[in-house]
Order: C-alpha cells, then structure tokens, then sequence
C-alpha cells in the first residue's frame, strides 16, 4: 500500500511539471514574433492594440505610392479599424501587389462593400496614402456630382436651292442670273451654317442615401446662337439675280437684283440656328470591380476600378432655325421711277420628347480616369414650319405694302405643324485627370444624331407663277406656286467638350 502510493506521488509531480513545461512553451511562441525567409507580417495578442489612427511615415507624405518603394523593416502603418502591420526585411513591391491584387474587394449583391480595405496590407484604393488623397472612389457610389463643360461642336449644315446668282456684265438681260449658266453667289451646293458652335453642358446628380446603387441626374445642354450673313449691293455691275423656276413658261428663270442700267439693289441673306437640350434620368449600378493595376506612366502599381451603369429617363431637344431674304431695289429707268424692299422669311422649329434607355462604363487608374456612354432617345418630334413674306412699293412718294415676296407667296404663307417619330442616338467619351480627391480636369467628345427634323433652306419652292408677285394682277386661280410640303432631313451634331467635375 506504502508502494502504490509513493508510486502514485511521483506520477503525480511529473505530470504537473510536464504540463507547466507545455504551458510555458505555448505562452512563449505566442509572445514572440514569428520570422521566416518571406513572411512580411506578424501580431500579437499580448500586445497592447493601439486606437485606429490615420498617422502616415513622414516619408509617404511626398507624392509616390505605398507600392512604389519598400517599407523600412520595423516600420508600422496604422489604418482605421485595422491591427498594426510590422514588415519584415524581405518585404518586395512585387510580393505587396500580389498580395493587395488578392485581398481588392470586388461587386456583390449590394454594390462595392470595401473598395479595396482588407487586404494584407489594408490599402485603400480609394484614397490610399501613397496616392495624396486624389483617388475617388467611383465603386462605391455614396456622393453627388456636378459638372460644367465648354462645348465646341459642329452641325451638318443647312442645305438649300441657289438663293443667289451671278453673271458677266456681257449676258443678256434675259439670261442674266439663270441657272445652269449662272454662278451661284448663296445656297445650292455650298451647305449654309457650317461654323463651329460654341455652348455649355451642365450635369448634377446624387446617389440615394437609402439606396447607394441608384441615384438621379439631371443636365442642360445648349449652344450659342449661330448665325451667318450673306451681303452684296452694285449698281448694277455686277449683275446680281435670284433663280427660280417659271412654271408658265416651263423654264428656269431669274429676278434682276442688279443690271446696268435697269436696276440697282442690294440682297442680303440671314441664317441662323440653335439647339438646346434638358434630360431628368434615374442610374443604376449594375456591376463594379477594384482591383491593383501598373501605370503606363510611372510603371508602378496603381488603383484601379470600373463600373457599369444603366440609365432610364426623359430627354427633351429642341432646334430651332430660321433663313431670311431681303432685297432693297430701285429702278434705273427714268420713265419707270421707283423702288422696292422684298422679304421672305422662313422659320423651323423642331421639339423632341421621349424616352431615353442608356448604359455607361467608367474606368480609373491612377488619377487618370475614363467614361464612356451610349444612350437611346425615343419619341415625338413635334415639327413646326413658317413662311412669311412681304413687298414693299414706293412710287410717286406713296408707299404701299402687299403680301408676299419672291418665294413666300399667298400660296405658302402660313404656320404649319406635324408630329413625327423620333430616334435620337447619342454616344460619348471623357478622359479624366484627378486634381483633388474632389475635383476632376476633363475631356471629351459627343456625338448626336436626330431623325425626322425640317429645316428652313429644305422647305423653299423654287417653283414660281410670275403673275403672283405683288401686285398680283389679275388674280390667279391656276398654277399656284410656291406650294408648301413638308421635307424631313436627319440632323448631325458633334465635337468636343472641356470643363471640369466637382464631386462630394
């Protein structure tokens, strides 16, 4: 019994001891700082946590990234909610990249999550300290934007029939100004309205608070008031004439504006156009990336993401145009004195409503960024045509004033309207360069076409009954020229665009 006993006491103090050693060993690798050939982190539990701080090394305050030079062994970063991170002596950029490439948030269910926090080394692609700040994180859409941007486009340009002609001093007064013969001075082949159009385009948005994926934008785009000017006077050399069609005589035919001896006059032409734009659309994320990409530039790693869009709204345009003639005459024939002031006018108004569906992509690395867009317009266009016209009559000191003109006559004259299908195709690219973490430097191009439009030069008559120009005498009831109908021609309008965004 004495035996089992001491037996039992000796198994008992080894045991005791065996497991104080165990317990000794454990608390021991737990303290210590694990250290190998390529291991770059280590933590303990026994060390005390310090509060989440955003202090930086003194030497990542100048403008290089984290990636582009290695930590100082020992060195320790601090980011919000995150444990201390000391690097080892076999830390490498490369070994860095690889493992932020791997621990880059990526789209779920619920958008963009992290943006990039959670790697290995807790590196915020959205304004990551190596960066100064001037990432934006476009993944995770949580703010408003507004943008302003200077617009230098160009429109197909207006066409219409030859308005102005021309002959040598020669011609007869039967040929003078009559085409084919003639030279057109205004109209014809040369397009009218052809300069470039100088306007703005003013974008602002949010995202919803409740609902970060969708958010509402609104913009206006408009140009400047375009506007080009045709003059000419002579006293009769040069010959200047206005063509038009005879339909009594079945021929082509001219109105004298200036011919020695006969008439002297001077013609001046006035076209002008505008356009202008609104849209109201709702966007949805619909799938985003981060990630870690190299610099063309630098050949360093950088942040990198992409997003798509999708979009849903109204968009409104409007173009409105106008092409007027003026002629002031006066007769060169002592046995015919007088003069006369001619005007015809035509105007186009164009109204579109409808709905827009549309996707974007917006792509970023670095501070260099890219977005893209396609839209679709689909509606009404609301056309809307004026022709006016006069002639005023001075003879003996009486002045008289009767309607009509040359190509604006009783048989045109009026306000007409119709509604046409619209389509309204629109794409777009912007390259951006961040300045600020808020504000962005861009440019851009836009291209938009418009379907179904009328524009003033397409809706003149050529064709016209010489017994119709004031004083119309004897009233006519055959052969009721100019006439009026409807001519639809597709519209064109692109360039480029400089401004600047400002997001929060």
């Amino acid at each position: 019994m004495n035996r089992l006993l001491a037996l039992f006491f000796v198994a008992t103090v080894a045991g005791g001891t065996a497991l104080g050693q165990n317990q000794g060993t454990r608390l021991a690798a737990t303290s210590s700082v694990r250290s190998s050939g390529d291991a770059v982190t280590a933590r303990s539990s026994n060390v005390p946590r310090p509060a989440p701080s955003r202090r930086v090394p003194a030497r990542l305050v100048a403008d290089q990234s984290l990636l582009e030079s290695a930590p100082v062994e020992g060195e320790v970063i601090y980011e919000d909610s995150a444990e201390p991170m000391v690097i080892g002596d076999s830390y490498s950029p490369e070994a860095g990249l690889a493992a932020i490439g791997a621990g880059c948030a990526s789209c779920d269910g619920d958008g963009c999550s992290t943006c990039g926090v959670g790697g290995p080394l807790e590196f915020d692609l959205c304004n990551p300290y190596g960066f100064d700040g001037r990432q934006l994180c476009i993944c995770l859409p949580s703010h408003g934007w507004a943008s302003v941007e200077y617009l230098m486009w160009y429109a197909s340009g207006m066409e219409s029939p030859a308005l102005v002609t021309t002959s040598p001093v020669p011609t007869a007064q039967a040929s003078a100004g009559v085409l084919p013969s003639a030279t057109t001075l205004y109209g014809g082949d040369n397009n009218i309205l052809t300069d470039r159009l100088n306007g703005m385009r003013v974008r602002f948005g949010w995202w919803f608070v409740n609902n970060p994926n969708l958010g509402l934008e609104g913009e206006y785009v408009g140009t400047a008031n375009e506007s080009e000017t045709f003059d000419r006077n002579s006293n009769g050399n040069p010959i200047l004439a206005r063509p038009f069609y005879n339909v009594l005589t079945g021929r082509e035919d001219a109105e004298l504006v200036a011919f020695p001896s006969v008439v002297s006059g001077r013609i001046r032409t006035e076209a002008e156009s505008q356009f202008t734009g609104a849209a109201v659309r709702f966007r949805r994320q619909l799938c985003c990336s981060s990630g870690c990409g190299i610099s063309p530039l630098t050949c360093g790693p950088v942040p990198a993401q992409s997003r798509i869009d999708a979009t849903l709204g109204w968009r409104y345009f409007e173009l409105e145009e106008g092409l007027a003639i003026r002629e002031d005459l006066s007769s060169l024939d002592t046995a015919n004195p007088g003069s006369f002031v001619l005007n015809d006018s035509f105007r186009t108004r164009n109204q579109f409503n409808g709905a827009e569906l549309g996707v974007m992509w917006q792509g970023r690395r670095g501070y260099w960024s890219l977005d893209s867009y396609m839209r679709l317009g689909l509606g009404n266009t609301r056309q809307m045509v004026t022709i006016a016209g006069n002639t005023q009559t001075t003879a003996n000191g009486a002045t008289t004033t009767a309607n009509g003109g040359l190509l604006a006559q009783r048989t045109n004259i009026g306000t007409y309207t119709r509604d046409q299908f619209g389509v309204v195709p629109e794409i777009g690219a912007t390259v951006g360069y961040q300045l600020t973490q808020r504000l962005r430097l861009t440019a851009g191009y836009t291209f938009i076409y418009w379907s179904n439009v009328v524009r003033p030069g397409d809706q003149i008559d050529t064709s016209v009954n010489p017994n119709l120009l004031p004083p119309e005498n004897p009233t006519q009831t055959t052969f009721l020229n100019p006439r009026f109908a409807f001519q639809d021609s597709d519209y064109l309008i692109q360039g480029l665009s400089l401004g600047g965004d400002y997001r929060w």
